[in-house]
C-alpha cells in the first residue's frame, strides 16, 4: 500500500499496488479493482513483468478517474510494467503534496561530543 495526500483534506488517501510477474489477464484488472473498492483506496496500480492485454487496458479504463483538488484526473487502475518503471518512461500518476508521506524519518541520533 501507498499513501497520499491531497491539497483538500487533511487525511491520508490510499492506493493500493498489484504486483504480477507472468501469465496477466482481465480478472487480475477487476480483482484489483475490487481490492481498490474494499479498502476504499483511491487509486489502484498494477505493476507486471508482461504489457497489459487490450482487455485489461479497457477493463482499467472503465474504472474511470480520481479528480484531484487542483482539477486534475488522475486513472484509478493504473497499468505499470516494470521495465517502464525501471527505463523512467512510466510512473504512478497521484498528488504529491507531501513528498515524503510514504517514508518515516529517523529520530535525531544524540552523541557524547
Amino acid at each position: 500500500m501507498k499513501f497520499f495526500r491531497d491539497l483538500d483534506r487533511k487525511e491520508v488517501r490510499k492506493i493500493v499496488v498489484s504486483v504480477k510477474g507472468g501469465g496477466i489477464k482481465p480478472d487480475d484488472v477487476r480483482a484489483l479493482n475490487h481490492v481498490r473498492e474494499r479498502e476504499k483506496a483511491d487509486i489502484a496500480l498494477f505493476i507486471s513483468l508482461e504489457e497489459p492485454t487490450p482487455a485489461m487496458v479497457k477493463d482499467a479504463a472503465s474504472v474511470g478517474f480520481y479528480e484531484s483538488a487542483a482539477g486534475k484526473k488522475f486513472s484509478r487502475v493504473q497499468l505499470l510494467t516494470i521495465d517502464g518503471l525501471l527505463n523512467g518512461t512510466q510512473r504512478a500518476e497521484h498528488p504529491d503534496y507531501e513528498p515524503d508521506l510514504n517514508f518515516r524519518k529517523a529520530k535525531a541520533a544524540v552523541t557524547d561530543a
